[in-house]
């Protein structure tokens, strides 16, 4: 019996409970994560070759140098010939969403 209101004795078989809400606050502990490098996922063969392609082509020059001066010298000389065809699809390629969206 409680002697007092408000002054309650500690009792060990008295277990605090509480509610979702009260639970939902608690931190939660971050998942582990690996100690050693060798449990870190490794890349598939498939995948390391991708990395391996991606590294040339970022290595790879943004310009054909030599291409580029080809055509100059074809240029300089009146000789270079515009492959009218190709030029023709392209533009109409680039059209092509446009007129589509009217």
């Amino acid at each position: 019996m409680v002697n007092q209101v408000g002054s309650i004795g500690h009792d060990p078989s008295i277990q605090r409970i509480e509610t979702p809400e009260q639970q939902a606050r608690q931190p939660v502990a971050p998942p582990a994560r690996p100690d050693r490098p060798s449990q870190a996922a490794e890349l598939t063969p498939e995948l390391q070759e991708v990395q391996r392609a991606i590294e040339v082509v970022r290595q790879a020059p943004d310009v054909r140098e030599g291409r580029v001066a080809a055509i100059r010298k074809l240029l300089e000389a009146g000789r270079y010939q515009v492959p009218l065809e190709a030029v023709a699809d392209r533009v109409a390629n680039e059209l092509r969403p446009t007129l589509e969206s009217e």
